[in-house]
């Protein structure tokens, strides 16, 4: 078993940035239900091409975990929630302000349940503010956190082509929760948590994409960013990445291509000068690597000891021999049947290892079986379902 075990955690998020951070720890070992309405589930139920009743966003993201449908709006769900959260070590929700008070699962209203339990609560753009009410999605907080700039070419603002925002959002929940988690191994008290995407993205950008707007006064010279600093590297037969920053590297480079008279070129002399005239560099260097096939550039890179890679279309991720060594990608079982392709656990942990995860919940797989877990009686649970406050197979 994982090094979370033992570890309850409620789960009452939706789309990517809850339920992966939830995964997560499930995937070191933690227990998760999943709370999400009975009949049609969460959105992300449809997000991508559809199998065994949902999309392949939704099983990645919602692995190893029992699924509790449950509609929260009703009161008769409070009774059951409150049971839940009397054992549960954390409950994560990504609602916008002001939902949590209306369903009676404010930190308040919880922890009179469980003083030792972790609200762990993630917001677009924060609890308070001009923004704090609004409907947010992965691409408002790439507009408002610089990101769309920082991905401009000519001017146009791009969208990065991936849910950036929500999954740094997960990656710094999940690190919260395990934070939290450990500051009441000495406290012995829970508390509430809150992070935004927008901080989280900030965070993320700001080392490189902000670097020209971090020192105060003017008694300093901006430089063109660094990922200004490279461009993939079109080759005969594709592209590769390819990243020279200090002097050895660069003068592998020139080697490697048979450019070795740049050395005694001022423009490029230091990483200063090569940041300074990357485009320049860029134009000239851009026209000598399309003379290699990418394994050819790679090989002499590599030979140089140049940091270089072919850059893989998404379906040659599968064949590609560092990925293949490291057990990159794993196939999740349902009934002994490989059914799903997705990424390991990436940690691995030498003394808890743990176990494969598990296929997603169909919605409402567990609901019964959870209630009857937390002492609920055949007849209440079939009266639950009769009333359409769970979705799930009735018993006795």
């Amino acid at each position: 078993m994982g090094p979370l075990e033992g570890i309850k955690i409620i789960d009452i998020s939706t789309i990517v940035s809850g339920p992966l951070a939830a995964s997560m720890l499930g995937d070191q070992g933690a227990e998760v239900i999943k709370i999400e309405p009975p009949f049609r589930g969460e959105n992300a139920r449809v997000m991508g091409p559809i199998k065994e009743g949902s999309g392949a966003l939704f099983a990645v993201v919602n692995r190893s975990k029992r699924s509790l449908a449950m509609d929260l709006k009703q009161e008769e769900s409070k009774k059951i929630i409150y049971k839940l959260i009397e054992t549960a070590d954390v409950i994560i929700d990504n609602f916008r302000p002001g939902a949590l008070e209306r369903l009676g699962l404010d930190y308040d209203s919880i922890k009179k349940q469980n003083p030792k339990i972790i609200q762990m609560s993630i917001t677009g753009y924060g609890e308070t503010g001009p923004y704090s009410k609004r409907r947010v999605y992965d691409p408002l907080i790439q507009a408002t956190a610089g990101v769309c700039d920082a991905q401009s070419i000519e001017g146009q603002p791009k969208y990065m082509k991936t849910l950036m925002c929500d999954k740094i959002t997960s990656l710094t929940a999940a690190q919260a929760m395990t934070a939290a988690l450990y500051k009441r191994e000495k406290t012995n008290k829970g508390q509430r948590v809150t992070l935004s995407m927008l901080d989280t993205a900030l965070y993320f950008m700001w080392s490189d994409s902000m670097y020209n707007y971090s020192w105060h006064g003017d008694d300093w010279a901006p430089m063109p960013n660094i990922a200004d600093f490279y461009e993939p590297v079109k080759t005969k037969d594709g592209h590769i990445a390819l990243v020279a920053i200090n002097d050895s590297e660069f003068a592998g480079v020139l080697k490697a291509i048979g450019k070795e008279d740049l050395l005694k070129d001022e423009r490029f002399s230091t990483t200063e000068n090569r940041l300074m005239n990357v485009m320049e560099m860029q134009e000239i260097l851009l026209n000598a690597y399309s003379d290699f096939t990418s394994d050819e550039l790679v090989k002499r890179m590599e030979e140089n000891d140049v940091p270089a890679a072919k850059i893989n279309k998404r379906e040659e991720i599968f064949s590609d021999p560092q990925v293949i060594n490291n057990n990159s990608v794993i196939n999740t079982k349902k009934n002994g049947e490989d059914l799903l392709k997705g990424p390991k656990p990436p940690a691995n942990f030498l003394d808890n290892q743990c176990e494969e995860p598990k296929f997603m919940p169909a919605l409402g797989q567990h609901s019964s079986e959870i209630l009857q877990e937390y002492g609920f009686s055949n007849d209440e649970i079939n009266e639950l379902i009769d009333s359409e406050v769970i979705q799930g197979d009735k018993v006795g």
